[in-house]
Parts: C-alpha cells; sequence; structure tokens
C-alpha cells in the first residue's frame, strides 16, 4: 500500500523504508541453505553466515545514513543535490540484495566499506565547506556510488547462488567489483589530497561483455528524428519539483522484477510536464544511463512522427552501447526493408530482438515528452499499439525503463494498461507546492527588476503573479518574459505587470487563452491583425520551423516578418536571434491561435493562400540558388560515402531555407490554391531546374539517407495529380514530366543515393529514348549526355521482380494499403514484401507442414489467413 507523505517527510520516510530493506535482507542472508556454503567450501556452519551478515548490515547501514546525511549538506547546491538523491535512490533498492555465497558476500561487503569509506568527509566539522571546494570529485564519488548501487540491485536478481554463478561467471563479478574499488578508491585520493580530477565514472550497462567487436556496422538508413533530443535549457528551475522528480527516479530504479517499467506523468497544458521530463533526462543522461529521449513537437510533426520514433530509439541505443548495436545490426543487416520501415509494428521490434540475450545493469532510461503530439487520434493509433502491446506482453527489455508525458487524452490513458505503468498526475499535487516552486522561478526570472520592489512592498508583485498563474508554469513563464519586455527594449516592466493584473484577474477556466490575448491585444492594434495573420499563418503553416534569416531569404520581403515577429519574444522562441526557428515557446499558444472561439479576433485560419504563398516562394528560392554541381565534386570515381568533408560542404551550399524548398515545395502547392499562373510557374520550375534539384537531392541524402529521396518521389506523384485534376487545358506537359520523373526516382534511387555525379553520367543517359525526360537533359545541360546506344525506348513495364521462394507460388495478395504483398507457397512458407523496393518486410513466417495453396489480408491489413494442404487455417499478425 502506499504511503502518503509530505515533502518535509519525504527523505525520512525513504530512510525508514531503507532501513526496514535492509533488515529484510539480513534476514535473507541468515536463511542461506548450508547445503550451499558446502558445496561452495564458502561458509562452514550457519553461525559464520551470521557473522557474514551482521558484518553486511552494519557496513550497508553506515552507508545508507552517510549518503542520507549528504543529501541534506547538499540541499540548496543544484550542482550536486539531484546526484545526492539519485544515489539515495539507488542505494536504498540496492540494499535488498541477498548475497549468499561467502566469497561473493566479501566482495560485495568490501565494496560497500569503500563506499562507505569514501563518505567519511560527511563527519567533518564543515562538511558543506568540503562539499563547495571539491565539488568536482564528489558528484563523480557520488555517481560512483550510484554506479555500485545499480551493479549490487542487478546481482542480487537471481534468487539464488546456483542461479547467479550459472548467470555470470566469477570473473565476470570479480571483475566488475575490482573496477568498482579502484575507481572509488582512485576518487576518494583525489579528493584527500586535493587535486583536480579529469576522469570519468566506471559504468557497466551489460554483464555479458564481449570484447573488441569490429564489424563494420551502417544503421544510417534506419529512419532517425534528428533534433528530437531533450534541451537542457528547457528543464525544470534548480530547487523546483524536487519531491517529484525523485518520486519519479524511485519509479526508475525499482529493481524488482515486477516493477513497472513505464512512468507516465500526465498533466494539463502549461503544467510543466515537460520540463520535468527534460530535467529527469539530463540527471540520467550524466549518470550514463539515458538510452533516448524523443520530444513530439507539433511544430515539428514533419520530422518527428510515429514513423521514425522506435527506429530513432533503437539508433539511440545502438549508440550508447557498442553491443547492443552489434545486436541490433544481426536483426536487421540482412534486411533493408525493414531497416527503412516507417511502420511502428515493424520498428518496435527492433528494441526487443536486439537485447534478448543481453544481461543489462541497471536501468536504461527512454523518455518520451509530449506523446499528445505525435499526432491525431487516427496517427497516432498504429504508434500506441504497438507500444502497448510489448508493454502488455512484457517484450520489452527487462532493465528498460520508459518516461512517458502527456495531455491525459483518453485514447492514451486507454491503451497504455495502469498494471503495467505507474501513473503521475500533476494535478495531484498539492497546489501549495506548486506555487511555492512557481514563487522561487519568479523571483530568479525577475529578481533583477528592481523597480518591481519599489512599487510592490515585501516582493508583493511575485505573490500576485503567483496568485493570477492559477498553479501553471507556462503562465508564470510567459507572463515573466512579457514583463521583461523580451523583444523590445525599454518598456516599464511595473507598467508590463500593472497591465497583466489588470486584464487576467480572477479565476478562468483557461487561463493560458487570457493571458495570450491580453499580449497580443497590446502588441497589435486592429490595423496590423491582417498582417499579423498572414505572417503568422505561414509561420504556423511550414512543415518544419525555420528562422528568422531563413524566412526572409525565402521570401524575399514579401512578408514584413521582422515588423511582426520581433516584439513576440514573449510568445515565439527565435525572434531574438535570427538563426535559431521561429516556433510557439509552447503548444499551447499554437492551439490557442488555431482555435477561433479561444483566440477570438488573433485567430489564424491556415488557408489555401498561406500553403500557395510557401509554395511559390520555395519555388522562387531553387531557381535562384540551384545550380550544376553544387558542392564541386571533383571525381566522379569516388562515391559519395568517400567524399572528405561533404557533409560539411551540403550544408554550406544547401543552407535550411534552400533544403525546406527542396523537400516541401510541392506538398505546399498541393495544398495551396490553383491557377493557371501556379501552374505555369511550376511547369517552367520543372523544365529549367530539375536536374539540379534532383542533385540537391541526391547531396542531401548524405545527410538523411532514404528521407530526401522518398520526399522527391512523392513530391512528384503529387505534382502529377495535382496537374491532371486541376488543369483545365488540354495542355498536360508538366503532368506528363512529374509521371517520368516519378519512374526515373524509382530506377535510379541507388545512383542518387550512392553517387552525385553519376546522376549525370550513368542515369541520366540511360533514360528510355521516348521519356519526355531526354529532350529536358539535352536542352538544359549545358555539357550534354552521352545517351546509350542500347538504351530501351520505355520504362519497364515490370516495375519489380520478386524472388525468394523455394517452390512454386500459389496465392498472392496487395494489403488494404497497399504498402506490401502476401505471398504463399509450395515451399509452406509465407513471405511478406514491400510493395515499392521488392524487399523482405520480417523473416518468412513458418508453420504449415505443406504447401500454401491460398493467403488473404484482413480488411483493416492487421492481419493474414493462410490456407494450406495440410487442412488447416492460420491467422498471423
Amino acid at each position: 500500500m502506499e504511503r502518503l507523505v509530505g515533502a518535509a517527510g519525504v527523505e525520512d520516510a525513504r530512510a525508514e523504508d531503507a532501513q526496514t530493506s535492509a533488515n529484510v535482507a539480513v534476514q535473507a542472508l541468515v536463511s542461506t541453505p548450508e547445503a550451499v556454503g558446502l558445496a561452495t567450501g564458502a561458509v562452514d556452519t550457519i553461525g559464520n553466515v551470521a557473522v557474514e551478515a551482521q558484518t553486511f548490515e552494519t557496513t550497508w547501514d553506515v552507508l545508507l545514513d552517510r549518503i542520507q546525511l549528504l543529501t541534506k549538506i547538499v540541499d540548496g547546491i543544484a550542482e550536486i543535490h539531484p546526484y545526492v538523491s539519485l544515489a539515495w535512490s539507488v542505494l536504498s533498492a540496492a540494499n535488498k540484495v541477498l548475497i549468499n555465497q561467502k566469497a561473493r558476500d566479501d566482495r560485495i561487503v568490501r565494496l560497500a566499506g569503500t563506499m562507505n569509506d569514501a563518505f567519511t568527509f560527511v563527519h567533518d566539522v564543515e562538511p558543506l565547506k568540503a562539499v563547495k571546494a571539491h565539488l568536482k570529485v564528489i558528484t563523480l564519488l557520488v555517481q560512483q556510488a550510484t554506479e555500485c548501487g545499480y551493479f549490487i540491485a542487478e546481482y542480487a536478481k537471481a534468487n539464488s547462488f546456483l542461479t547467479r554463478i550459472m548467470k555470470y561467471t566469477v570473473s565476470d563479478v570479480d571483475a566488475r567489483i575490482t573496477e568498482y574499488e579502484n575507481k572509488l578508491l582512485e576518487l576518494k585520493n583525489a579528493f584527500l589530497q586535493g587535486v583536480a580530477v579529469d576522469t570519468s565514472v566506471t559504468v557497466f550497462r551489460i554483464m555479458n561483455q564481449v570484447q573488441d567487436i569490429t564489424t563494420a556496422i551502417d544503421l544510417n538508413d534506419m529512419p532517425y528524428a534528428a533534433g528530437a533530443r531533450y534541451a537542457e535549457e528547457r528543464g525544470c528551475l534548480a530547487g523546483t519539483r524536487e519531491t517529484f522528480i525523485n518520486e519519479i527516479c524511485d519509479i526508475i530504479n525499482n529493481p524488482a522484477a515486477d516493477a513497472p517499467r513505464v512512468c507516465l506523468l500526465t498533466g494539463v497544458a502549461g503544467s510543466g510536464k515537460s520540463a520535468i521530463a527534460h530535467t529527469v533526462a539530463r540527471l540520467y543522461d550524466q549518470q550514463h544511463r539515458l538510452g533516448s529521449s524523443y520530444c513530439f513537437n507539433t511544430s515539428h510533426a514533419a520530422t518527428r512522427h510515429p514513423g521514425n520514433f522506435f527506429s530513432t530509439i533503437a539508433r539511440d541505443l545502438s549508440d550508447h552501447d557498442r553491443q547492443y548495436k552489434e545486436c541490433l545490426w544481426e536483426v536487421v543487416k540482412d534486411n533493408r526493408s525493414l531497416r527503412t520501415s516507417t511502420s511502428p509494428v515493424d520498428q518496435v521490434k527492433f528494441i526487443a530482438r536486439a537485447s534478448e540475450h543481453l544481461d543489462v545493469i541497471g536501468p536504461i532510461l527512454v523518455v518520451v515528452d509530449a506523446l499528445d503530439e505525435s499526432g491525431d487520434r487516427t496517427g497516432r493509433e498504429s504508434l500506441l499499439s504497438a507500444l502497448s502491446n510489448q508493454i502488455t506482453e512484457s517484450k520489452l527489455p527487462a532493465n528498460l525503463r520508459l518516461l512517458i508525458t502527456s495531455r491525459p487524452e483518453s485514447d492514451i490513458l486507454e491503451m497504455l494498461p495502469s498494471s503495467q505503468v505507474a501513473h503521475k498526475q500533476l494535478d495531484d499535487v498539492d497546489t501549495i507546492v506548486v506555487d511555492a516552486d512557481i514563487a522561487k522561478f519568479v523571483k530568479v526570472s525577475l529578481g533583477g527588476y528592481h523597480k518591481l520592489d519599489l512599487r510592490w512592498r515585501d516582493q508583493e508583485w511575485c505573490r500576485l503573479l503567483v496568485h493570477h498563474s492559477q498553479h501553471l508554469f507556462q503562465w508564470a513563464s510567459t507572463a515573466c518574459n512579457f514583463i521583461k519586455g523580451e523583444g523590445f527594449v525599454g518598456l516599464d516592466p511595473c507598467k508590463q505587470l500593472e497591465l497583466l493584473l489588470s486584464t487576467t484577474g480572477g479565476h478562468s477556466r483557461h487561463p493560458l487563452d487570457v493571458l495570450y490575448r491580453t499580449i497580443l491585444g497590446q502588441l497589435f492594434n486592429t490595423a496590423a491583425l491582417d498582417e499579423f495573420r498572414d505572417v503568422m499563418g505561414v509561420v504556423l503553416a511550414l512543415n518544419e520551423p525555420l528562422s528568422l534569416f531563413a524566412l526572409g531569404e525565402m521570401f524575399q520581403d514579401r512578408l514584413d516578418l521582422e515588423l511582426i515577429l520581433r516584439p513576440m519574444g514573449s510568445l515565439l522562441a527565435g525572434v531574438a536571434n535570427i538563426q535559431k526557428p521561429i516556433q510557439p515557446l509552447h503548444t499551447s499558444f499554437r492551439d490557442f491561435l488555431l482555435d477561433g472561439d479561444r483566440s477570438l479576433a488573433f485567430h489564424i485560419s491556415i488557408t489555401s493562400q498561406h500553403q500557395c504563398n510557401i509554395g511559390l516562394a520555395s519555388i522562387a528560392c531553387m531557381q535562384r540558388m540551384l545550380k550544376f554541381n553544387m558542392c564541386n565534386l571533383e571525381d566522379s570515381r569516388v562515391f559519395n560515402s568517400e567524399v572528405d568533408g561533404l557533409q560539411e560542404r551540403v550544408e554550406a551550399a544547401i543552407p535550411s531555407y534552400l533544403a525546406y524548398s527542396c523537400q516541401y515545395w510541392m506538398e505546399h502547392l498541393h495544398s495551396g490554391e490553383y491557377s493557371q499562373d501556379v501552374v505555369d510557374q511550376v511547369t517552367d520550375f520543372f523544365k529549367s531546374c530539375f536536374p539540379y534539384w534532383l542533385e540537391a537531392i541526391s547531396l542531401l541524402s548524405q545527410l538523411v539517407p532514404t528521407m530526401y529521396i522518398s520526399s522527391a518521389q512523392q513530391s512528384c506523384v503529387l505534382l502529377e495529380k495535382w496537374a491532371k485534376v486541376n488543369s483545365a487545358s488540354v495542355d498536360l506537359e508538366v503532368a506528363g514530366l512529374a509521371a517520368e520523373a516519378v519512374h526515373f526516382i524509382e530506377g535510379f534511387a541507388s545512383v542518387l543515393q550512392e553517387s552525385t555525379p553519376h546522376l549525370y553520367l550513368s542515369a541520366m543517359p540511360h533514360t528510355p529514348s521516348k521519356s519526355a525526360l531526354r529532350s529536358l537533359w539535352t536542352e538544359k545541360l549545358k555539357h550534354g549526355v552521352c545517351f546509350t546506344p542500347d538504351h530501351p525506348q520505355t520504362w519497364p513495364t515490370a516495375v519489380q521482380m520478386l524472388s525468394g521462394h523455394a517452390g512454386w507460388i500459389y496465392s498472392v495478395a496487395y494489403s488494404p494499403d497497399g504498402q506490401h504483398i502476401v505471398s504463399g507457397s509450395f515451399d509452406s512458407t509465407i513471405r511478406i514484401w514491400n510493395a515499392r523496393t521488392g524487399q523482405l518486410v520480417t523473416d518468412p513466417l513458418q508453420g504449415h507442414t505443406s504447401s500454401i495453396n491460398s493467403v488473404a489480408y484482413s480488411p483493416d491489413g492487421q492481419h493474414i489467413v493462410s490456407g494450406s494442404y495440410d487442412k488447416t487455417i492460420r491467422i498471423w499478425n
């Protein structure tokens, strides 16, 4: 039964729990069967075991006491207090260890004794002075003690010595303990001698470590969400949310076999969920225990989505540990279709299968922020289903822990079952505690504005802001930015505060909405609203945020960007630094603007005109900047991957706004207003820049493999449909060119990926003679194209030839979405193929004992049914 304690009593309650657990562990040691001692020769009598138990009990109790005392000593020192709290959490859990072999008991007791000895300074006359004087080395000591705690807890999971000795070799355990002891002694001596240290914590994440892994591994073609990692600056203010963060750490550090592997943190918009997630991520990152962090964001929906969620986590985990990378490579190395899949159902297999045979020491944390922003209910359904399945069937690695934040959306709560998930709700936190933390934040943010103290005595201004915040951190943060005049110079903070207090009083159902309307009303009068809607419509319509500089280069003064965006520093990120992306500081502001019932006069409706403006600006940008051999590649005999510094050359030659234009131009036009003028501009662009656009796509693919080539093909598919549906004229020239371009990209995707020069030297010369692209190459390229004499007249009719079965194929079927093909064969196997690439999606499905004469997909595409000559029907997931 969970015990409820106040904030002041949390540490004492933990100490009591730790003492209780230690006593349980000692009793277990005393009851070790005599047969174990006789079998090992480690102990001779039960009495001797009792003596060893008492030694362990004494050592462990003193260690816990010292760590608890240290948490009180460093309270208020932001640089070290979180790490001491984490150490207390881990060691409190580790004291449940059951050590039944004398030789191992001696080593664990010695390890605890070494830790004990390293923390004797807490009993000095002035321990705080010692901590401040040697902050770095003591922080490392604390982190090393945490790692020792993880090791002991993992070693303790086996129920008996005989089980442990089969699981881990004696040399494995001895080697680990010796390295831990050596590192503790090194750090202790550095502390005593007062010397600076240039070292790191000894971390063992895998017990069955394999040395000298030399396999060449390339996972770059797996979808990856660049930029989705946590941001340190987005964490909580030091000294706030401490109790809540400690409770989350206790959940993560719980070593019990039945411990929840997922901590779900929910709360309303603006309550501070993301700040907590980023703080916990940083804490475990510094402890070398953060496997991955993935932060969804509606402003980045094009690059952070369910299609690259699990693959990003899998790649991060492989970067976290070389041995995991080796195991992941074994899973995907012979199946490019699986590596490049954007299906969450396919991707989630990476994580589980790659860790099946690894004994991991301590938790590996994956932080998922803003899961509710992963898409609408339909868009995130497959992700939630795949995640829920892994959780409910316990398929996730035993030591993997997930911290997920989300608004309390019903579909998310239903798909994450409470029996396997520890659900923490920010709404349950005492509002007195929340307001105290908000007060700390407000005082730090506005503490340098002495005019406020002159106007409101005894920091009454702080109390008023806390009251108006209605317990929402985002309200307080936005209000402080407004009072400081973010985006303006010379504003009076007192007048800014008075404005907020006069318009946001009382308790509102939507306090953030009232705040946003107040700030926008101060910034823009009625005459400026049309310009406001034009600019913010573009900002919100972008598939990825662009900086103020990039927007300026892209639109070439066609929008008065600075006039509208510069004053909005309290609401938008990036306005103070023209090189940083412009985006809402909080998703609630985006939601507010798009909801007319909430934003009223400031409502932004993303129209087809906004989309068309972005699409045409993209075309103009590409026409200005695209050219032949943009990166000055000198030698066509060298693959792109072998060109020194090619990524840096690409980033210099293709800045962010040009890369954006190359990727998304047609997506915006497809959603935009159609007119003959737009068609003419698109036709002119395609005829003048198509070869150079493909070159840019080839170069950009060196930064993110497969993504740009796939988006280029999709752009041409959209262009063909758009031109055919909308064109009122007989001339469908651009539609025909787009159709040819789809064939070209499909047929020469590998050339685009591997060698940009051979786009011109190999791919274009093999264009069929009747293709409209041939004349385009001839007219546009100054140096011409040397066409092959035996080139085909048309594109091949057979798009793919799929091979792999060892017998006749009796039945094939397309999946409902057209993405996959299933086949049943005389060889008694079922195979699933990627319909576009022709590659196998997964290993052959086996189970039938005779040939398969019928296969079909279920209407929802989630199952396959097969009928066989073995007289059985089987249903497959």
